[in-house]
């Protein structure tokens, strides 16, 4: 029930899926979800301490902000998710560590402050001594998707080092893995019907 919830939410947040705006939304991770500095994605917590990481997106496209969006989380530093929360303000679905979060904003589109960053959720943990890392991953069901504020799909990123200078990852006492986004190509809106037209 709950997987098809998921796939409900997302799907009437993404019509018309077919009109993609931007493909390069990024999603980064920041220790502390201040938009007024450089992002920190590196965090070196004593043992049994806790700390936050905070899940950004950044580059939006012409619908300008964010209805709702899919990932999850692969970790591999030894601790607890201690909570995951919403910031976007509407409902979420899943564990971002089990089978991927689906998070939406309600009834209201949410937008990037001035800095051009949007801080979508928090999520604490624990940490138990042992190094490693947080790494972005695409849910399960909806992948790499997020809807904009026209109500159109968008595909979201990871930040690598080469192409924007930081990783979008998290790393725990160590160094935060490098992201898979390209640099930033420039592109042409096109409707799904013309599209269409192209092969006709």
């Amino acid at each position: 029930m709950r997987r098809f919830l998921i796939a409900v939410v997302v799907a009437a947040l993404a019509v018309p899926a077919f009109a993609i705006e931007n493909q390069n939304l990024t999603i980064f991770l920041d220790t502390d979800g201040d938009t007024s500095t450089e992002p920190v994605n590196e965090v070196c917590p004593p043992t049994n301490g806790t700390f936050d990481v905070f899940v950004c997106f950044g580059q939006f496209g012409d619908g300008g902000g964010m209805l709702g969006a899919a990932f999850g989380f692969e970790r591999t530093f030894t601790g607890y998710k201690l909570t995951q929360t919403n910031l976007l303000g509407g409902l979420d679905f899943g564990d971002v560590e089990v089978d991927g979060w689906a998070i939406t904003a309600g009834a209201n589109c949410q937008y990037p402050d001035a800095t051009g960053i949007l801080v979508a959720a928090q999520v604490s943990y624990l940490y138990l001594g042992v190094p490693g890392s947080i790494s972005v991953v695409p849910h399960p069901i909806d992948l790499n998707s997020a809807a904009d504020c026209l109500n159109e799909l968008d595909f979201w990123c990871v930040p690598s080092v080469n192409s924007h200078g930081l990783s979008g990852n998290f790393g725990v006492c160590t160094v935060a893995p490098d992201g898979n986004c390209e640099p930033t190509v420039p592109t042409e809106d096109r409707s799904w019907g013309s599209i269409k037209a192209l092969y006709h």
